[in-house]
């Protein structure tokens, strides 16, 4: 919607505008862009690369509240579908799944980059990370959506390495 109303411009996967802030004429000072918050919750992301302006100073300019640029869903509310990855689409397009680990390691991707704490609650997780990382494979798959996770594969790695008791390259 902020791009909208500021008659942004597409550049690669953000828009570009005018900065309400310190209002200039540069029409690309000001980056929007879709991000996640700390929970993987869909948030606006702004920053004016002319002039560095404070987010709060852009908000008012815009007329809205830093807060509204998260997009929070409260507890109450009813959850929404899940959004299609690359791995779901596999998943579901999977005409003979080659075994149950690879359905295993699919929905294991998914969740590790979904929720950013899935890995750590979930100890039956942890287990079938350890297992399919066995092979060297499975292992690059699997620190590939720790990377798009962001988490830290060396630091998962170490703990995964200690609470299995066997050290594995």
């Amino acid at each position: 919607m902020i791009a909208t109303l500021l008659q942004a411009i597409s550049h690669d996967t953000t828009w570009r505008a005018r900065c309400p802030a310190h209002q200039g004429e540069n029409p690309t000072a000001l980056s929007i862009a879709l991000g996640h918050d700390r929970s993987g919750n869909p948030m606006t992301l702004l920053h004016c690369h002319a002039h560095q302006c404070p987010i709060e100073d852009i908000c008012a300019a815009l007329d809205i509240r830093v807060a509204d640029l998260f997009a929070v869903v409260p507890r109450s509310m009813p959850a929404l579908p899940p959004r299609s990855t690359s791995r779901t689409t596999r998943l579901r397009t999977m005409q003979h799944p080659g075994s149950q680990d690879d359905i295993a390691q699919i929905m294991l991707e998914e969740m590790i980059v979904s929720d950013p704490v899935f890995l750590q609650e979930c100890p039956p997780a942890r287990e079938t990370f350890w297992r399919l990382a066995q092979e060297p494979a499975r292992k690059q798959a699997l620190f590939r959506a720790l990377r798009e996770g962001k988490h830290d594969r060396n630091l998962v790695w170490k703990q995964l390495q200690h609470e299995f008791g066997a050290v594995s390259s």
